[in-house]
Order: structure tokens, then sequence, then C-alpha cells
């Protein structure tokens, strides 16, 4: 969520139910400004809240040069004070983040012990052994960066031509979008995932006929598994807008009002991945 325009993006989510108070939003708002101001951000963002049994984590991102390079997060539990959440790179932290069951405590040394699952030994497509599964210390500041990270990773969105590739590769928000229109607002394949595309340049652009490079080159979330199930397009039209919802990560709402570059994504939930989503209806 843009703290450019941060009350009429929260208004925009109210149509589902998505609500701060208004205290929060003022407290929230004026202490990511402070933020950005003090880290000199090009852009600063709200990117959610994930409820935790004693304080609720608070997540804020910002950047300077590439929105999707150098993208910096923050946490807080009061909405006022901002820490750096830490870069996760091992494996085995983000193996154990989703095999973790319990909610999140709200208190960020709290350690917690993980059973990873087994592992197996395989010869000649015979199991012949099975190890001892690792149990894996886990701090809740680790595990709360790296639950953002997989969210990031899997269903926060941008329009199409909302994000600019420039010659020297750097990604930055495209100053000339001016939104999609309706011809536009309803398909799928006109929404990308936030964040550097996995797929191969050559198969992003295969899928259009109408491709542009400095445009094109993230993935689309029609290609998101499970294909036509991940994400629930809804169209406001009175209102000029569009809300989509991921049924994989309950809570993460991305919002774009027609015609306009306002678009923005907010997730609110629990940090639970929806492992029945194949077996509802």
């Amino acid at each position: 969520m843009n703290v450019e325009y941060f009350s009429e993006g929260l208004d925009c989510l109210m149509y589902c139910g998505m609500k701060l108070t208004p205290e929060q939003r003022i407290l929230i708002e004026n202490s990511l400004i402070t933020l950005q101001n003090e880290n000199r951000f090009t852009g600063m963002y709200l990117w959610g809240r994930i409820t935790a049994t004693k304080n609720d984590y608070y997540i804020a991102f910002g950047y300077t040069n590439d929105c999707l390079k150098d993208r910096k997060y923050f946490y807080s539990l009061d909405q006022f004070q901002w820490q750096l959440l830490p870069f996760v790179q091992s494996p085995t932290i983000f193996q154990a983040t989703i095999l973790a069951r319990e909610p999140f405590i709200g208190d960020p040394s709290m350690i917690s012990y993980v059973k990873l699952d087994p592992t197996f030994e395989i010869v000649a497509n015979q199991v012949v052994g099975i190890g001892n599964p690792e149990v894996i210390k886990l701090k809740e500041e680790e595990r709360l960066a790296a639950i953002v990270f997989i969210i990031n990773e899997e269903c926060a969105i941008c329009p199409r031509g909302a994000l600019y590739k420039m010659v020297d590769g750097r990604v930055i928000p495209n100053q000339m979008f001016r939104g999609l229109n309706d011809l536009q607002i309803d398909n799928l394949s006109y929404y990308q995932i936030y964040r550097l595309p996995r797929n191969d340049l050559k198969a992003n652009l295969s899928k259009r006929t109408d491709y542009n490079y400095a445009i094109d080159f993230l993935d689309t979330i029609d290609s998101i598994i499970p294909v036509g199930q991940a994400f629930a397009l809804n169209l406001q039209r009175n209102e000029r807008l569009v809300v989509i919802k991921s049924c994989l990560w309950l809570g993460m709402t991305f919002f774009h009002k027609l015609n306009s570059h306002k678009h923005g994504f907010l997730y609110l939930g629990d940090g639970k991945k929806n492992f029945d989503l194949l077996f509802m209806h």
C-alpha cells in the first residue's frame, strides 16, 4: 500500500472487510513517512499485518533505486517504531517456516523447534532407508522474514505496465502508467507478480501478441499453480474498482482503480497457507 495515497487505498480495500482503525491509519502513515525520510527511500509501502497471540506484526518496505531488487523490509509491534527484518537465505529456515503450525506469538526473540520432513534414501527407485527428521531451531524474527518473502513470491500483485524495466536493468514504477481500461480489467493476464520473474523472458513475452520488453518481463498471475484457482477477481464497476484476493494466502488482497495509476496490495492474515484449496469447491 503506497504511502502516497494511503487513506484512499485503504478505503478501496474496505469493500472486502480489510480495515484499520482511524488511530492505526494516522499512526502508521506518519511513522512510515518518517521512516521513508530517515532512509531516503524513493518509495515507501505498508505491506500488511500478521496477527499474533500477544502483539501483531506490522510489515512495511521501501526501496531506493530498484523497486524489486533493493527492497528493505521492516516490522513494528507498536505501529510507531520500525525494526529492520533480517534477510533469510537458509533453505532449512524456509522449510521450517512452511511446516511451523503454531501461531505467531509477537515476540521476535522467541525460539520454537520445528521437525522437518524425514529424508528418504533411494536406490534404483526403491526406498532402502529413512533418515531421522531434522529438528530446526526457528527464531520468530526469522520465521516472520521468511513468511513475508514466501507470500510476496506467491501472490503480491501489480497491474501490467505499472513497473518499467530500464535499459540498465533497474525496475522502477512507470510514470506513464495510466491504469488498465474496461477491456483489460477482468483479464488475469493483465496482472503480474510483484517480484523478480521466475519464468524465462521468452516464455513471458510469447504469451502476448502486443508484448513490450519494458513491461512484460514479469510473470503473470494466470500462470500461478493451481491455474485458475489461485486468485479470485471481483469487479466493482460502479466504483470503477477491481479487487483480487489470493486463495492460497487468505488475507492478501489487491486493488486497482480503473484508468488510474492507483493500485496496491495489503496482507491482513495469520501467516498460514491455505493447503485445503484443491479440496474446496
